[in-house]
């Protein structure tokens, strides 16, 4: 996968099959595994501008996973 240099919005989906609190979603290790992958350049506020998280239930716990979606910013700073 190219490595993104523009800056870029996250959205992260976690299928979960037990719902966690709304602030016990934290995507920073998956971010940081995008930039040690060498898939964004960092994860400074440039380069990362929004960050979005959201929950999906599922049936049994086999069928968790996690899905990061990784879209061009196009905001301008100012």
């Amino acid at each position: 996968m190219p490595r993104f240099n523009t800056p870029v919005r996250l959205l992260i989906h976690s299928y979960r099959h037990r719902l966690v609190d709304t602030d016990g979603v934290s995507g920073k290790a998956a971010i940081d595994a995008l930039v040690h992958a060498d898939i964004l350049a960092n994860d400074s506020p440039k380069q990362v501008t929004e960050v979005s998280f959201k929950q999906i239930k599922i049936k049994t716990s086999e069928e968790e996973k996690t899905e990061i979606i990784i879209y061009e910013s196009h905001k301008k700073e100012g």
